[in-house]
């Protein structure tokens, strides 16, 4: 396991391509490609060679791909300037990568041209930042950093700790990965990790000049071996939707299906709810934690 943090290049553009490329073949074994090799517990594949590495060699790629080694080598070191997008879905497809790593594969080939530092954003309308108030569901508009700059009353009654002031700005992933408290919110701790890391590893994409987001991620590959690990491997499923679990201490297990939406404008904003699943009690939960924030205030 790597102790040093992820340096930032690996967030976007080349490097963070050939990353991805590396983890997509080492992931994927020789039967699931028709090839007869196969590494075995000392490392002989079936052909009788050695296999130094787990998955595909990088000549196997790129036979696959219908690309020359040289050209492959170069793309995976990330010395190869741009690449076609026919040329990144054959790829896709000698990896058997997902729906959702393919569409990753194409973002990260198309970074800006040269890095800059991501202009002073400008001051978010009202109406986004009342966007989140519109739910009647928990919900949270969050930036490309995953930091949240909106969040409603159900969300903020649904993460805060009992008995302490209703959060209002956090940072989802450190949150996650750095807040002891996120190992009591979420049951399932190690699903809605994955999913925050494939949610921040699109957004380092879709963004690789801001700063924030490169920011994050620099954080988090220092102090935490969890998000290290995961950022690590190529997982981009769960970023845009799934299912999970909250536990509030007082009010219970909210299970919820959550749908994430780009806003328009350019602001790279988000709006993230999370929808009480029917018949499993969640809206009982919030209807408790509503009633309890109404006693709170000494009302009815």
């Amino acid at each position: 396991m790597r102790t040093d943090p992820v340096p930032v290049e690996e967030a976007s553009g080349g490097a963070a391509l050939g990353m991805f490329l590396r983890a997509l073949r080492n992931r994927c074994q020789p039967q699931e490609v028709g090839l007869s090799g196969r590494a075995g517990p000392a490392g002989l594949s079936g052909s009788g060679a050695y296999r130094r590495v787990p998955g595909l060699r990088r000549q196997e790629v790129a036979d696959l791909a219908g690309v020359s080694l040289d050209y492959y080598t170069r793309i995976e070191q990330g010395r190869c300037g741009e690449v076609s997008g026919a040329v990144l879905t054959s790829l896709a497809r000698a990896l058997r990568a997902t729906v959702e790593e393919t569409a990753h594969l194409h973002r990260l080939a198309a970074p800006p041209s040269h890095r800059r530092h991501a202009p002073a954003p400008a001051p978010l309308r009202p109406s986004l930042l009342a966007l989140a108030d519109a739910f009647a569901v928990p919900a949270v508009v969050i930036g490309p950093s995953l930091d949240v700059v909106s969040a409603n009353l159900l969300w903020r009654l649904l993460v805060t700790p009992p008995g302490e002031p209703l959060v209002r700005s956090v940072n989802l992933a450190t949150h996650h990965f750095l807040d002891p408290h996120a190992h009591v919110l979420f049951p399932d701790w190690h699903e809605a990790a994955d999913a925050t890391v494939a949610r921040l590893r699109v957004q380092a994409a879709l963004h690789p000049d801001d700063e924030r987001v490169q920011q994050v991620v620099r954080e988090l590959s220092g102090a935490s071996p969890d998000f290290r690990r995961r950022w690590s491997v190529p997982q981009v499923r769960g970023a845009a939707h799934g299912r999970g679990r909250v536990v509030h201490p007082r009010a219970g297990t909210y299970t919820f299906d959550y749908e994430t939406l780009q806003t328009p404008g350019g602001e790279g904003l988000v709006v993230a709810s999370y929808s009480p699943v029917p018949g499993t009690g969640a809206q009982d939960v919030l209807d408790a934690l509503v009633a309890g924030h109404r006693r709170d205030l000494g009302g009815a």
